[in-house]
């Protein structure tokens, strides 16, 4: 999905340029890369739309800048008015290629487990890890086929299919998803064991009467 942003320049800072910014229907914006930040704004409506849509700090966003033409952004900030929710201000983050970054990356899992389908308890562990990376190998979110999951299986970290370039920046190796025996399923188990054990061979019968 493209997210795009038209971007007016603007050279002139302070509280009261902002709010007739605002309230002409603009929301100040800086763009930060290379040491350097510079101010521009955005149009609020189009901004809040941006903004609802989901994106995430790893979404690129392409900001077209007047007089400069295309730059792609990272959302770096955004901050708001508590009392009216409303959009106050955005720092974007300019993206350098070939230049690693450290973002989170959401994980959504598809399908049904086939394990919970027999009787096991699914549980989504992980929603997002923090990666460092190049901007180039970055995605929105990464999706997990867990259709193949039996009762007991797991999803660990190391078992993501991520790119080369992406170092993954968590502790250990948690799992991700799993699909769990619930005490239902335990209590099953218990019951058939018993039962296979009572039916073998040289069980202990019942004692007869004699005659």
């Amino acid at each position: 999905m493209s997210h795009k942003l038209a971007v007016k320049k603007r050279t002139e800072t302070g509280k009261n340029v902002n709010n007739r910014l605002r309230e002409a229907g603009q929301v100040p914006i800086n763009i930060i890369g290379g040491g350097n930040a510079a101010s521009g704004s955005v149009n609020e409506k189009e901004l809040e739309k941006l903004v609802h849509s989901g994106i995430r700090q790893s979404t690129l966003i392409e900001l077209e800048v007047e007089g400069e033409g295309i730059q792609k952004v990272f959302v770096k900030e955004v901050q708001r008015f508590p009392e009216i929710d409303r959009i106050r201000h955005v720092d974007f983050y300019k993206v350098e290629p070939g230049k690693k970054i450290v973002t989170k990356i959401g994980i959504r899992t598809e399908g049904t487990a086939k394990g919970s389908k027999m009787g096991g308890q699914f549980d989504h562990l992980i929603h997002e890890i923090r990666v460092k990376t190049v901007p180039e190998d970055l995605i929105e979110t990464l999706v997990l086929d867990v259709t193949d999951l039996d009762v007991g299986d797991f999803i660990k970290v190391s078992n993501l299919k991520v790119p080369a370039s992406w170092e993954i920046l968590v502790n250990g190796d948690p799992i991700v998803a799993a699909v769990l025996k619930t005490k239902a399923l335990l209590a099953q188990e218990r019951a058939e064991a018993k039962e296979a054990a009572g039916a073998k061979p040289g069980a202990k019968a019942g004692a007869k009467k004699g005659k």
